[in-house]
């Protein structure tokens, strides 16, 4: 019990021969301030990313989806996907990569599918792949709704020099 003659110490006292006299620090410097303020901004800036990535991923136009896989034969992969258009997407040409696999999960195949403008929003097609090797999967790359010069038909494509 503490009496009014014996004060109790508001903190304990450290063992100088062990720990030194110099006093225990208060609190943070200005140098853990910084890595606080650091860190915060680092993991807004992560945030932020990822927000505008999901963004971009909601925006896509054009997608497809892998729904089966099927080796016609040694030399020939057969892949079903759907594809989903937005409105936007659906007045103009589209095309969409797909893709063989081997069992080692190596691309031997691909084809680049056009898509064309009108028809239903969300379309389920299949695509017969030459391959070199037994294929195991098929695969979607991805979809554009901007046609590269080789695929695009009214394109004036200038003679090999």
């Amino acid at each position: 019990m503490s009496t009014a003659s014996n004060p109790t110490p508001s903190a304990p006292t450290r063992p100088s021969a062990r720990y030194g006299n110099k006093p225990a620090s208060q609190g943070g410097g200005v140098a853990g301030k910084v890595v606080a303020i650091v860190s915060v901004i680092l993991v807004g800036l992560l945030v932020f990313m990822l927000g505008r990535y999901v963004m971009q991923r909601q925006e896509q136009p054009i997608a497809a989806t892998l729904i089966a896989h099927e080796q016609v034969d040694e030399t020939t992969s057969r892949v079903w996907f759907d594809v989903e258009r937005k409105e936007d997407a659906m007045k103009e040409p589209s095309y969409c990569i797909i893709t063989s696999l081997n069992y080692d999960m190596a691309e031997i195949g691909r084809r680049d599918i056009i898509i064309p403008a009108g028809g239903e929003r969300i379309q389920r097609m299949h695509v017969d792949i030459p391959v070199n090797e037994p294929p195991v999967n098929g695969g979607v790359y991805g979809c554009a709704v901007t046609m590269p010069p080789f695929l695009d038909s009214t394109a004036d494509h200038p003679e090999a020099r």
